[in-house]
């Protein structure tokens, strides 16, 4: 048998078993609303546990670990340190959401900022932002897909196909079963994506080196310095790292697929326990890290897509079974993703626009059936994008971690500070948005500052902060408390 047909054989049975895997608990039975979106907020601590880590563990952390180590050397390790503090935020923030979502029965992040600020027109405005983030980021793991399965297939199915396949699926299952359906393939997600790292980032230093500390001496000595801060680039130094941190570490919980995730728990121990070991799987990332290394050393002439690092290294020195291995994880790590995004997306769109506007009298059984009917609206939109127009919400991307960080001081200080208001909420996600749009495609990201270069998502987010104090002090009525929070009240 050829390398291309193992590569094929073995990357069709992971998307096809995680497909059929993924469609079992909605054919089982016929789902509420409530059911197919946040689970029936009865998920445990696997479920909870695999849910959350297959949304962070996605095609960046099996690939682009790898891609940002082969060039740019030392800034990856700022990989490892913003999931560590991220968990720490969401050991405080998470299980408040989740109490806060099942008392008023939300589902959407919109519904928890609509229900904090009392504002039907803030949540739809928090919705629009959602979704014009999440778009981008599910046509980036589409893209991804294809790209992964192309390269895995030795150029026999070529990505346009591999992305028609393969999103048909996903599109499937979180049509059939909802989180339910997401949460079980998630499982096999990780599973199939520890195995592939850890094997290969211990094999292929100990291969081309000895060791991988003989990898770290071979690189030290082609290039000195590329594991120090600015390693290979000239303006991702200490001062990008340490504002990257803050951005990606308080930005991290506020995707909003991540509010519905919340959701799901059936008590907020099942989010402290997660929060206290999924840092566990920072550990995880260091393997990939350890792929790219070698990669740089080791592979000539120099990729043209440096994510393809880890992809390229394997398909020169294993079988087709093995690059087969690696495919599956990948298709595996953007597909798993891209159904909780495809969720998140329609559920934003059906409750929290339509539903708020021409759609108010619509009955939880119709929403139903609305929201699975954008499931399959969004996966044509998706494919059409990625397929036609590849380049065009490029832009919007960049802004993506940058721009749902603005969401943090609205949500966190709307749940724990009594005086946080409306027109607070208001005039600080406006600035922290108009900020980082601003900065990011005027190209003035990192933002050179006082002999720092600084994320341009921090910058933001710093105005967005004293905008939203500020203007929360102006507006808040100390007899009434008019405007201000009501579930920092609870």
């Amino acid at each position: 048998m050829s390398n291309e047909i193992m590569s094929l054989v073995v990357i069709f049975a992971f998307v096809l078993g995680s497909t059929v895997v993924g469609l079992i608990p909605g054919m089982k039975k016929k789902m509420s609303l409530e059911e197919w979106a946040v689970g029936d907020r009865n998920f445990g601590r696997w479920l909870n546990w695999f849910v959350m880590a297959g949304e962070i563990y996605t095609a960046f952390a099996f690939l682009g670990a790898s891609g940002w180590a082969y060039a740019r050397g030392g800034p990856t390790f700022y990989i490892l340190g913003y999931g560590a503090l991220a968990y720490l935020v969401g050991y405080y923030l998470l299980p408040k959401i989740s109490i806060v979502g099942r008392k008023h029965g939300l589902m959407t992040q919109a519904d928890l900022v609509e229900k904090m600020y009392g504002s039907k027109n803030l949540g739809i405005l928090t919705a629009c932002i959602g979704i014009a983030f999440l778009l981008p980021y599910l046509q980036l793991q589409l893209t991804g897909l294809g790209l992964i399965i192309e390269t895995c297939s030795y150029g026999q199915i070529p990505r346009v196909p591999a992305m028609l396949i393969a999103f048909t699926m996903v599109a499937a299952f979180v049509y059939t079963s909802g989180l339910k359906g997401i949460a079980v393939t998630a499982a096999i997600k990780d599973v199939v994506m520890i195995v592939a790292v850890v094997f290969f980032g211990l094999y292929l230093p100990i291969h081309y080196f000895g060791s991988v500390g003989g990898m770290f001496e071979a690189l030290d000595v082609a290039k000195p310095d590329f594991l120090a801060l600015p390693g290979g680039t000239k303006t991702l130094d200490v001062s990008w790292v340490m504002s990257t941190l803050v951005v990606t570490s308080f930005g991290f919980y506020m995707w909003p697929h991540f509010s519905a995730n919340s959701f799901s728990a059936k008590n907020p121990d099942v989010l402290r326990h997660n929060a206290v070991y999924l840092p566990l799987y920072q550990l995880c990332l260091v393997f990939p890290m350890l792929i790219g290394f070698t990669a740089l050393l080791v592979l000539t002439p120099a990729l043209k897509t440096p994510d393809m690092a880890f992809m390229v290294i394997v398909q020169n020195i294993f079988p087709g079974w093995a690059l087969g291995l690696v495919g599956g994880a990948g298709a595996l790590a953007c597909m798993i993703p891209a159904a909780d995004l495809l969720l998140s997306t329609s559920m934003l769109f059906t409750r929290n626009v339509y539903g708020r506007t021409m759609g108010q009298d619509i009955s939880s059984q119709n929403m139903g059936r609305v929201a699975r009917g954008m499931i399959l609206v969004l996966t044509a939109l998706a494919l059409a994008l990625a397929i036609f127009v590849p380049n065009m919400l490029v832009n919007l991307l960049l802004t993506g971690y940058s721009g749902v960080t603005q969401f943090f001081p609205m949500i966190m200080l709307g749940l724990y500070w009594k005086k946080a208001t409306r027109m607070g909420a208001y005039a600080g996600l406006i600035a922290g948005e108009a900020i980082v749009f601003g900065l990011i495609l005027g190209k003035m990201d990192p933002l050179a500052f006082i002999g720092m270069n600084l994320n341009a998502g921090f910058v933001a987010l710093a105005v967005n902060v004293v905008v939203f104090v500020v203007v929360s002090l102006l507006s808040y009525s100390v007899k009434t408390g008019q405007s201000s929070s009501t579930l920092a009240k609870d």
